[in-house]
């Protein structure tokens, strides 16, 4: 493990798991780093997202960090989040009087590995919150879904940014939107290379920049367009340019991309602290579908006093 991030694990975070090891001692079974060889004989649950053929390959990318209770059968497979390496994130975890003992081991191992921090999205599941509690894991991000219940009509005279698409697997592309996106998003919410890269490849997919008169990229939106359902899933604008309506002209720029692509409803989500977009969202006529929202968990593993979560647009 890098010298320089063992050192920045918190005193906090040392005796959370000293208090998870010393509560679980006498009531769960050994815990091992999982490996592909183990995965037969894992008790799958029956609403497992994967085959263990699909678990094999995960674990074989990132053993070090996916674990199991070989007495019991229950595990937890993780790999990078967002294709964030310094990320650890929980792709599934299956386990009952063991889940909680998993997450703690898990942590460890990201931190071991030199990771900043561990995460568990509640996106596909929810838990009692007092799970996380107990592996050390606090509530980091609440994010909050929106739909359009209507399209309004937007002419394409309206705006006065020029959009256009923008495709990551050209290098000049991608290094301008990654210089906008790691200017333009808290530390959390980057997109790496490699997210840009996957992301830009999904069906459905367009990323559209922003461009003023001088040629600047000062926006750029992303969003995913499947049959007559459309999401917005990014929308970046330059610090530098906020307070301009760059934001709003790109928002109805993606509504307009969608609806003219055959879109009929629209979704997005964003940070329940990001106050100032929420209120674009929702006076543009956006509506909160609440029984949608989801958690993130997290525990950090280093400990500089830094908040990296922030707000972002969406």
């Amino acid at each position: 493990m890098d010298r320089r991030v063992s050192d920045r694990i918190s005193d906090v975070w040392r005796r959370a798991m000293a208090d998870s090891r010393a509560e679980n001692r006498n009531t769960v079974a050994g815990i091992e780093p999982l490996a592909p060889d183990d995965i037969h004989q894992l008790r799958l649950g029956w609403t497992s997202r994967f085959d263990r053929p699909d678990l094999r390959n995960l674990v074989g990318q990132y053993p070090a960090i996916s674990q199991w209770i070989p007495e019991t059968g229950e595990y937890l497979v993780a790999g990078p989040w967002r294709h964030r390496e310094e990320i650890a994130s929980v792709l599934e975890l299956f386990g009952q009087h063991g889940a909680a003992p998993l997450l703690s081991a898990f942590a460890h191992a990201a931190a071991e590995n030199g990771m900043m921090l561990a995460i568990l999205s509640e996106h596909q599941e929810s838990r009692n919150p007092s799970l996380y509690e107990r592996a050390g894991f606090d509530m980091i991000e609440h994010i909050m879904i929106y739909e359009l219940p209507g399209i309004p009509r937007i002419s394409e005279d309206r705006f006065h940014l020029s959009f256009e698409e923008m495709l990551p697997v050209r290098d000049h592309d991608l290094e301008e939107l990654l210089e906008l996106d790691h200017a333009a998003f808290p530390w959390l919410w980057w997109n790496s290379r490699a997210e840009f890269l996957n992301y830009g490849r999904a069906r459905g997919v367009k990323i559209y920049g922003g461009r003023d008169e001088s040629g600047n990229l000062v926006s750029y939106v992303g969003v995913t367009r499947f049959r007559s359902w459309g999401h917005l899933d990014r929308i970046a604008v330059h610090p530098d340019r906020q307070g301009e309506g760059i934001g709003l002209e790109s928002l109805e720029w993606a509504i307009y991309s969608l609806a003219s692509n055959g879109a009929h409803r629209i979704g997005l989500s964003t940070q329940a602290r990001n106050e100032r977009s929420r209120e674009i969202y929702e006076r543009f006529g956006f509506r909160r579908q609440a029984k949608q929202d989801y958690y993130l968990y997290g525990v950090w593993l280093q400990d500089d006093g830094q908040d990296l979560t922030g707000n972002a647009w969406t």
